[in-house]
C-alpha cells in the first residue's frame, strides 16, 4: 500500500524527532510503501492511506485525502489540541493560545479525519471537546533496542531537555531547574547538570540566572545532538528530570526510563501515568522540592538506584515499546480496510 507521512514540522526536524521517526519505520516496518512530505506540494495524489501528525497542519493533506477520495488518519499529539492554562501564571496554552486560523484547522481535521489517535488517555476529555469524537490511544513509543540500559558506561550528569526558548523555558520549567541548582551544589559540589535543547531567545533570562547563582561551571547546554547520540547521554545521566507544566505523553522521560535511568518528574498531564510508581514526583513550581529529591537520589545507596531504573526500564519494555505502538496502528489500519 503507498502511504503518505505527513508532518508539516520541514524534514530537519522530522529526521531529528523519535515520534516522527518510529511511524515512519512503523509503516515501512508493515511492509507499506512510505512517502515523506512536509509541505502541500509534496504530498502525493497517489496515495491509499495519508498518516499524518498534528491536527491543524493535517489540514493540508486533509484537503488531498478528501479529493482523492483516500483516508486520512491524525496523530493529535500535542499540546495544540489541549485546554490548557499555566498552574502558575494562568496564562493559555495550548489550543487556547493557537491564532484562530489554527483553531478552525484543528476543528475542521478532526471533524473530518477517518480516524484520529492521541498518545495519552490524557488527551481524551480535550479532544471530544473540539470534535465531538472520542479519539483511539495509541502510545508514543521507545526503540528499546537503541535505549536500552549500559552497565559499561558510568553514569555522570543530571540530565534535562527542553528549547532555550520562551515557550519551552517557561512550560518546561527551565528557571525553577536553574534554581534548584544551588541546593544540590551545596553537598555535592562536582555535580555536572546537561540540558540538551537549542538556544533561543529566552538564553539572556537563562545566562543571567546561570549567573546569578554561580552556575557556568557546572551547567552545559548541548545542542544540535543526533538522535543516535541520545541513548548514550541518557545512559550517562544519574538523573533525568522532566518539570513540564503541560505534557501529552513525555517521550524523553520515556526514553530516559528505557535506558534505565531515575526519573524526576510533575505531577502533570500524561506523567504519572507514564513513570507509574517508580517515578519520582515532585512540585514543579517549587525549586527546594526539586532539590530536595535530586539530593535524595544522589544520596541514595548505588545499586538500589540501579534497581529503580531496571524497574523503570520494565516499564517501558512492558508498556511503551515501538513494538507495541507499530502493532497497534498495524491493527487499526487493517481494521480500518476490512470495514471497507
Amino acid at each position: 500500500m503507498n502511504v503518505c507521512f505527513f508532518s508539516n514540522e520541514g524534514y530537519d526536524k522530522i529526521l531529528k524527532q523519535q515520534y516522527s521517526l518510529q511511524d515512519i519505520n512503523i509503516l515501512s516496518d508493515l511492509g507499506h510503501n512510505v512517502t515523506v512530505s512536509s509541505n502541500f506540494f509534496e504530498i502525493p495524489w497517489k496515495s491509499d492511506l495519508y498518516f499524518c501528525w498534528w491536527a491543524s497542519g493535517s489540514f493540508l493533506p486533509l484537503i488531498k485525502a478528501l479529493i482523492s477520495r483516500k483516508p486520512i488518519f491524525v496523530i493529535a499529539g500535542g499540546n495544540e489540541v489541549m485546554f490548557y492554562r499555566d498552574s502558575l501564571y494562568g496564562t493559555p496554552i495550548g489550543y487556547l493560545s493557537t491564532p484562530f486560523y489554527k483553531k478552525i484547522a484543528t476543528r475542521i481535521t478532526l471533524y473530518l479525519a477517518d480516524e484520529i489517535f492521541v498518545v495519552s488517555e490524557f488527551m481524551i476529555d480535550d479532544v471530544i471537546k473540539l470534535c465531538n469524537r472520542k479519539p483511539k490511544v495509541v502510545y508514543n513509543s521507545v526503540d528499546t533496542n537503541l535505549f536500552r540500559i549500559n552497565e559499561s558506561v558510568k553514569r555522570e550528569f543530571i540530565t534535562t531537555v527542553f528549547n532555550i526558548e520562551k515557550g519551552p523555558f517557561i512550560t518546561k520549567r527551565g528557571e525553577i531547574f536553574l534554581k534548584s541548582i544551588p541546593a544540590v551544589l551545596e553537598k555535592f559540589p562536582d555535580q555536572k547538570f546537561i540540558i540538551i535543547g537549542r538556544e533561543g531567545n529566552a538564553i539572556s533570562e537563562f545566562n543571567q540566572i546561570v549567573d546569578t547563582h554561580s552556575l557556568r561551571n557546572n551547567v552545559k547546554i548541548i545542542s544540535n545532538i543526533d538522535n543516535s547520540e541520545m541513548p548514550l547521554y541518557y545512559q550517562k545521566s544519574k538523573i533525568y528530570i522532566q518539570l513540564s507544566d503541560t505534557e501529552t505523553f513525555g517521550l524523553s522521560v520515556a526514553e530516559a526510563m528505557s535506558c534505565g535511568t531515575p526519573v524526576i518528574v510533575s505531577k502533570r498531564g500524561a506523567l504519572p501515568n507514564l513513570v507509574g510508581e517508580d517515578g519520582v514526583f515532585v512540585d514543579h513550581n517549587d525549586p527546594e522540592s526539586v532539590s530536595l529529591k535530586m539530593i535524595e537520589l544522589l544520596s541514595s545507596d548505588n545499586n538500589k538506584n540501579i534497581l529503580l531504573g531496571k524497574r523503570l526500564s520494565k516499564r517501558i519494555n512492558e508498556n511503551f515499546s515501538y513494538n507495541i505502538r507499530k502493532e497497534k496502528i498495524k491493527y487499526y489500519i487493517n481494521l480500518y480496510f476490512k470495514k471497507k
